[in-house]
């Protein structure tokens, strides 16, 4: 496997400039803290933790977990749309006409890379004594695998297309004057699973739902393994983290509650909610953040709206039906009736935070990962116990490839709004079919625009990464 190095992240090292240019002769000679070697940033317990936490805030901003990566995950699926009165953002995602120089797709990419580098200057630092030490680098780890699994799965094909093309640049270390080719989907996908295996065996203490913990990061691994098609590691996985992690799912009567709060889980506390990226009053994205393009209340964009297919699914006994409320878009030309989602309710302050993995996508994955190994009994199972909690009427019954459908399907209700529906359209071949508000017909399995392209910005700095086939300067 290749294991390559890169300057990414050229905004930092033009930021650092700039922000030299003004200040006293002296700092010229510091590096940027983000872009130096970790033998120079990192020498202590304390100074990893302060780089640690650096590293939790790039996956906050707006063009990565803030906002970018749940609305690329719907929008491009049929749980999205953008109103007819709009303020001009994620157009092209709605049409799917995106370019190479698209802004949010570049910005993607270099905030990704950014938080990347940030985990390295961890992983890599000579310091590797005492527990905090070891804690702290196996965060690192799962972080670093989590941003590499958003990127190959949107400038990638899904692995269980064809493991062999081309997926990301693997960036393991520092080396300002690398320019290395993509990896291979397959090689993306075992370095991102030895990261969380490195997660995993390194963490030991739960800090609460704003950091990794163990059991968070082997729900990620289950998730991968999932995605790569390796169904008896994701439901070994997954059982683990259902049985063993002391986790719990959030019942009937607590969960509009649960997603109306922004306040993230405490150490004492092992509800729901394994990880998630968190925001504060002072720590946020303000006008970017997630909930300001969902709410229709103040000056809040508003522009995107639920499809009528979504809203649709839930039966009038799912406490589910109650993230989506049907009202009307208070612009000219707005929608009426207009399917609102109210997932991220809060606009001002104590943002919502961003939930990454939860214990119901764990019982779902375990339930898919079940009826591909031919356990239907197991699969009803956690379908079910997961149902129960959110439908009092519905119960699954039915088995064979009906099954395999509900239980997709379920995952659509679930997880809406958190970004996951188009990658799994992807890894289950399967066409978009997209709605009557949305300007485009169905966008069937294999065209290419199923795979985001490589920012240009990116292959003007670096020759030796390609563009996906499709896409044109």
């Amino acid at each position: 496997m290749k294991r390559n190095n890169k300057p990414y992240i050229i905004s930092f090292f033009l930021l650092a400039t700039l922000f030299a240019g003004a200040c006293k002769k002296d700092f010229l000679d510091q590096k940027p803290y983000t872009s130096v070697p970790s033998v120079d940033a990192v020498n202590t317990a304390p100074d990893m933790q302060i780089a640690l936490t650096g590293t939790y805030a790039g996956l906050r901003g707006y063009l990565i977990y803030g906002r970018t990566i749940p609305v690329f995950g719907d929008i491009l699926a049929d749980n999205l749309f953008v109103s007819a009165a709009n303020s001009g953002r994620y157009l092209s995602f709605n049409s799917y006409t995106i370019v190479v120089d698209d802004a949010d797709i570049s910005g993607f990419w270099t905030n990704s890379y950014s938080t990347i580098l940030r985990a390295n200057n961890i992983i890599n630092a000579s310091l590797n004594t005492g527990d905090d030490v070891k804690q702290y680098k196996g965060e690192a780890y799962a972080i670093r695998a989590l941003v590499n699994f958003n990127l190959v799965r949107s400038f990638g094909k899904p692995y269980t297309e064809d493991p062999a093309s081309p997926g990301i640049p693997l960036v393991v270390s520092y080396d300002p004057k690398a320019l290395p080719a993509r990896n291979t989907v397959e090689e993306v996908y075992t370095q991102i699973l030895s990261d969380l295996d490195q997660a995993y065996n390194s963490i030991s203490t739960y800090k609460g739902t704003a950091t990794i913990s163990k059991y968070a990061a082997l729900s990620l691994s289950a998730k991968v393994n999932l995605y790569k098609g390796d169904y008896q590691k994701a439901f070994t996985q997954a059982k683990e983290v259902i049985t063993q992690s002391g986790f719990s799912l959030v019942n009937r009567a607590d969960l509009v509650a649960y997603w109306i709060t922004a306040t993230p889980q405490g150490a004492g506390s092992k509800t729901e909610t394994l990880f998630e990226v968190v925001s504060d009053a002072v720590n946020n994205n303000g006008a970017n953040e997630l909930a300001a393009i969902f709410s229709q209340q103040g000056s809040a964009y508003g522009d995107l709206l639920t499809t009528r297919s979504l809203y649709e699914l839930y039966g009038n006994d799912d406490v589910r039906k109650k993230l989506i409320v049907v009202g009307v878009r208070p612009k000219i030309g707005g929608e009426n009736p207009a399917f609102i989602v109210n997932k991220y309710p809060v606009v001002t302050g104590d943002y919502n935070d961003k939930k990454v993995i939860r214990l119901s996508e764990v019982y779902l994955i375990a339930a898919e990962a079940a009826y591909r190994l031919g356990q239907t009994s197991e699969a009803l199972n956690y379908l079910n116990t997961l149902v129960a909690q959110r439908d009092a009427s519905l119960r699954y019954t039915v088995t064979g490839p009906q099954l395999l459908q509900d239980i997709i399907k379920e995952r659509r209700k679930e997880l809406a709004f958190e970004g996951d529906r188009f990658y799994d359209l992807n890894r289950l071949k399967t066409d978009i079919e997209r709605t009557s508000e949305s300007p485009t017909g169905p966008i069937k399995y294999g065209d290419y625009r199923r795979v985001l392209p490589i920012p240009q910005s990116e292959i003007n700095v670096n020759p030796n990464v390609k563009q996906n086939l499709g896409y044109t300067k």
